[in-house]
């Protein structure tokens, strides 16, 4: 169990059983870029298992529970595990197209268009999880952290956000998200393929429900 604010490092990758974090760079002019958000059910630190990085720059949003498996030798025995191989392909996958939208959001979309995609975004990876049932979410992350993650400013955010709630296409009050229109939404994000996946399955499961081999202590 981590508390919120932690940095994870070390040599070791991590299951998320539960809780929010999020992958950050510190830029050289002072700020800070967040360059993805992790789920309950993502693992953190799959570029160390491939040897590209090693795990840094890996802020827990809020408590969060982990499984830890050593990065040393850790690629053999999770392929060797074929569930867990197919588990972690897919998130690999989800982790490249997750990437791609993203970009081209920030490439293309205006500040409603992000604000869109990124509510969209986990409110299609919580449901696909089975970890909300409604239109209704716990967003953890600060007006600044949201901002370090679209490249807009708060005050951008706060307009925006405004608008949302006017249209009746999104509220965020107290950290509670409410997507009050699912199409007016969608139509927003441009449809950039987040609602579709879904349905995502491997091997007549669902990826949700194929997890890391049993017996790693919890941190």
């Amino acid at each position: 169990m981590r508390k919120a604010g932690e940095l994870l490092v070390g040599n070791e990758i991590y299951h998320l059983r539960a809780g929010w974090a999020c992958q950050f760079r510190d830029l050289s002019n002072g700020r800070r870029a967040i360059v993805d958000v992790y789920l309950p059910g993502d693992v953190i630190g799959l570029d160390t298992v491939l040897l590209t990085r090693p795990l840094k720059e890996i802020l827990t949003l809020t408590e969060v529970t982990t499984e830890a498996v050593a990065a040393e030798d850790a690629l053999m025995n999770l392929m060797a595990y074929r569930p867990t191989a197919l588990y972690v392909i897919w998130l690999l996958g989800q982790r490249k197209r997750r990437a791609d939208r993203f970009l081209a959001a920030i490439s293309c979309l205006d500040a409603r268009g992000r604000l869109a995609m990124m509510v969209l975004d986990f409110y299609t990876r919580l449901r696909r999880r089975k970890l909300i049932a409604g239109s209704t979410y716990n967003l953890p992350l600060t007006q600044v952290q949201i901002g370090h993650y679209l490249g807009l400013t708060v005050v951008h955010i706060n307009r925006v956000l405004r608008s949302l709630r006017e249209a009746r296409i999104v509220n965020l009050e107290k950290h509670c998200i409410t997507i009050l229109d699912l199409e007016g939404l969608t139509s927003l994000a441009q449809n950039e393929g987040m609602a579709n996946s879904s349905g995502a399955r491997i091997g007549g499961r669902s990826a949700p429900e194929i997890g890391l081999p049993t017996g790693k202590s919890a941190l």
